[in-house]
């Protein structure tokens, strides 16, 4: 691990579009693919994504910081015992980033050591509106989890495209996709409503589909009038 921090050229608002565009993304297409329903959630103010391979991680978002930790299960620093406490990660970072990530991000990454129950992670980066930093590199902060990202650090285009790749949506898919995430970014905090015509737009799909659609879309804020 590096010594000294290396900064990113990630805001937080970039990375915080990026989650709210792979959240809906998700929302929209759990409905067909129901075993997918824990790659994405939102929780308050934290966002979590992980991957059937053992690897996990959360990113809080406040109005100031984003603080973000990451677990990759066969990471060597699982045995490596690099740092003891999982807050060391967020060595030199304000005082203000260790609180959220004492009392919000690592949180969601307790793991139970030999009785213990605390947080276990293997990378983490913290930012601002304007910088992101880590004690890793870029190349070690993919290496031990952070790859779980590469979508929603894309640039919007770009992640688009992968995400309609990787989904295999129809262009009435894409479109409200955008519809929503549009309104979504404009008005944060305002109540979305998608309309039973919206909601055919998503494509046909059975009940536990549409139940794990249900709950995603209520998570981000938006309700479906079913």
């Amino acid at each position: 691990m590096s010594e000294q921090v290396t900064e990113l050229n990630w805001c937080s608002g970039q990375i915080w579009r990026g989650c709210t565009l792979a959240a809906i993304v998700h929302a929209m297409m759990v409905a067909h693919y129901p075993e997918l329903s824990n790659e994405h959630s939102w929780d308050g103010m934290n966002y979590s994504v992980q991957d059937s391979t053992g690897a996990r991680g959360t990113i809080t978002f406040s109005p100031n910081y984003v603080v973000a930790a990451f677990r990759k299960d066969n990471s060597e620093r699982l045995s490596a015992n690099k740092f003891d406490e999982a807050i060391e990660y967020f060595s030199g970072a304000p005082i203000e980033v260790i609180d959220l990530a004492k009392s919000e991000t690592l949180l969601y990454l307790l793991e139970d050591i030999n009785g213990d129950i605390k947080p276990q992670i293997t990378t983490s980066f913290w930012g601002t509106p304007i910088k992101s930093y880590s004690l890793d590199s870029i190349e070690e902060l993919y290496d031990n989890g952070a790859s779980l990202l590469e979508y929603q650090l894309m640039h919007f285009e770009e992640a688009l495209e992968a995400w309609k790749e990787y989904y295999d949506m129809s262009n009435q898919q894409c479109e409200l996709l955008l519809s929503i995430y549009n309104r979504k970014v404009t008005s944060p905090l305002a109540p979305i409503h998608l309309t039973k015509a919206e909601i055919k737009k998503i494509g046909d799909a059975d009940q536990e589909g549409l139940s794990e659609s249900k709950i995603s879309f209520n998570e981000i804020g938006i309700k479906l009038e079913m």
